[in-house]
């Protein structure tokens, strides 16, 4: 019964004219026949019969006296998504990389990953889980010339391997191999997204890959999955603001806006698929409407034009408030007329999780909160066994995390086929499993203020570093408080302190037992992070000869460097060696710029104690840090 509904899940089929369905519908009356009472058939069959309240009854557990039961049930929800994914590493990830379910599949499946280390949770592990995947992808050829080994229709196009190199970027910041390789694809697109007779960029096919794409008849039709490829420029957009891949979002935004068509009634509306040659419209499949919607966030990022909210705005109307929930960014103080769409919801009778984390964002009642996490808790612990045990597919297993990324992070970082990041923070604690012994809240986060609400169970402090990244770059204070009363009132624990935050940028902070808040807000705002220019360096970059190490320094940035230095660094901090570094292009064309450098190890150094550290002269600011240092051990270890 298990392995025949493992064919069947992603069809969900339910007809006795499909032969496979006709054997299952036997066995599990069988099996329910002989042994009625078998818990494992019994959840099975609630999902085979669409019927979840058949499910076995659940018992929630019981908060500890004394602790929130928001900040409870948040963990105990968090510690659910942490048994699933660690499952999945433990008993199916192999050391090629790969999941068991076609590799392809498998980095659908790890869409989930990024979310649940940016959190806290098993961030080196699931990084290494990733990692591996992603290095999975190049040694089985999947991709060539920055696109799939094979030609296939437009979403698989993106699922054949290339979303595993955007799953890298949210968890390697700035890594050349992740920034370089999502430069490929993104160099690779604009033989795919071409400007037709009629001036409109559109995807020219939507049956393609690195060798081959076909653009006649059936296969010169833009369809909404089309889109989902635009992860990587959309990134590559984000991280320095190159111009070619953001004239990728942008373009194919606004040849989809060109065709928009307003009713009697004002409203808007999209054509589903436009054919490149002729400027066709149709209806087409109907399938992913919303998927164009992640790169129109984008471009309205990229250009802070408001005619790109115009296909937001019409979703809206369609699908009501509750459609907010399909970006990543929290959108009730990010949007016009986000506040009224987060009271609608509010107001509305419903047990939607995100109508409840709209209803607590209204209000800061953390009562909507208890009741998702408890369905959540639930729903997640029923059907555990089957999204484990049961093999189920990989790419059709999902415990979701979404609204934990909203709460603890301040939007989401990466959700399946939700591709912008809107993360405010991440979290990294000191202590193993302290993610899941921290509950965070962050209400009403932008990108000049926000609030972090944590309430540590544990019976001491706690330490972590925050990153922080949809912020706007400058000079900001953090004032840190205790409460006794949830965060209503506060009690100043020591004076302001002054930091520069911006994207990638990190500090660190302590948890006491209880409540803790704290208070960011901007200052005074800085240079553009994503203008400047950058130097970066990745464990495959080192390589170690006897006592002489050899470093590729790779251009990454916005602009040309100047010279750098190239230094190698011992425990205590001291400098024992040190090359410049020449000056570097920036990447503008998508093509890498790298230069090597060596340096010699001294003689009475252990060289798996040091580290190489890179950076531009004059200690000129680059667009991140977290490139910038690789302890020589990982190559070593390599």
């Amino acid at each position: 019964m298990k392995d025949n509904w493992g064919f069947l899940v992603e069809e969900h089929t339910a007809s006795k004219r499909a032969g496979l369905y006709q054997r299952l519908f036997a066995d599990i009356s069988d099996l329910l026949r002989v042994d009625p009472d078998n818990a494992r058939a019994r959840a099975y069959w609630a999902d085979i019969n669409y019927r979840p309240e058949n499910l076995a009854a659940f018992v929630q557990p019981v908060a500890p006296a004394g602790v929130p039961l928001w900040a409870f049930r948040q963990l105990e929800d968090l510690k659910r998504v942490r048994q699933f994914v660690m499952w999945w590493i433990d008993e199916r990830q192999v050391p090629y990389g790969d999941f068991g379910g076609g590799i392809s599949d498998d980095t659908d499946l790890t869409q989930q990953w990024p979310g649940l280390a940016l959190m806290g949770v098993e961030p080196d592990k699931i990084n290494a889980s990733l990692r591996a995947l992603s290095e999975a992808v190049y040694k089985n050829g999947m991709i060539v010339n920055g696109l799939g080994y094979i030609t296939t229709d437009e979403l698989h196009a993106y699922e054949e391997g290339l979303n595993s190199n955007a799953e890298r970027l949210y968890l390697n910041w700035g890594e050349p191999r992740a920034v370089e390789r999502l430069m490929d694809t993104t160099r690779a697109l604009q033989t795919v997204i071409l400007k037709n007779p009629a001036g409109h960029m559109h995807f020219a096919s939507n049956w393609y890959g690195g060798r081959k794409m076909y653009r006649e008849g059936a296969w010169e039709w833009q369809k909404p999955y089309a889109f989902t490829v635009m992860h990587g420029p959309m990134l590559i957009g984000l991280y320095n603001a190159n111009p070619a891949a953001r004239g990728l979002v942008t373009g194919v935004i606004d040849g989809w806006l060109a065709h928009g068509k307003q009713a009697a009634d004002g409203s808007w509306s999209y054509p589903n698929e436009i054919n490149w040659r002729t400027d066709a419209e149709r209806t087409g499949d109907g399938g992913g409407i919303t998927t164009p919607l992640q790169a129109t966030w984008a471009a309205w990022r990229f250009t802070g034009d408001a005619k790109y909210l115009g296909p937001i705005e019409a979703r809206l109307v369609k699908a009501g408030p509750g459609a907010l929930a399909e970006f990543n960014e929290n959108t009730f103080d990010a949007l016009p007329g986000g506040t009224t769409a987060r009271a609608k919801l509010a107001n509305a009778t419903s047990d939607d999780p995100f109508a409840r984390y709209a209803a607590w964002a209204a209000t800061g009642d953390t009562t909507p909160l208890e009741a998702l996490h408890a369905d959540a808790i639930a729903d997640k612990s029923q059907h555990m066994d089957m999204y484990t045990e049961g093999h189920w597919w990989s790419d059709r297993v999902d415990q979701p995390n979404e609204i934990l990324q909203r709460e603890r992070l301040g939007g989401i970082a990466l959700r399946r086929n939700q591709s912008w990041p809107g993360n405010t923070v991440s979290w990294r604690f000191a202590e193993p499993d302290a993610a899941t012994r921290v509950a965070i809240l962050l209400p009403g986060a932008t990108p000049t203020k926000f609030r972090v609400l944590a309430y540590n169970t544990a019976g001491s402090a706690e330490r972590a570093t925050m990153s922080t990244w949809t912020v706007a770059a400058g000079r900001w204070s953090m004032q840190a408080s205790s409460s006794a009363d949830g965060g209503k009132t506060l009690v100043p624990t020591g004076r302001a302190q002054a930091m520069t935050l911006e994207r990638s940028a990190s500090t660190d902070v302590t948890f006491a037992p209880g409540m803790t808040v704290l208070d960011f807000a901007l200052v005074e705002p800085g240079p553009l992070v994503d203008t400047r220019a950058d130097l970066g360096i990745g464990s495959d970059d080192i390589a170690v000869k006897g006592r002489s190490v050899t470093v590729t320094v790779h251009s990454l940035g916005a602009k040309n460097t100047g010279e750098g230095l190239a230094e190698l660094i011992d425990p205590t901090g001291k400098v024992v060696a040190t090359t410049s570094i020449p000056p570097l292009a920036a990447p503008l064309d998508l093509q890498p710029k790298t230069a090597m450098v060596k340096l010699a190890i001294p003689t009475q150094l252990n060289p798996a104690t040091l580290t190489v550290q890179i950076a531009l002269t004059g200690g000129e600011p680059e667009i991140t840090q977290a490139n910038n240092r690789i302890p020589l051990s990982r190559s070593l270890t390599r």
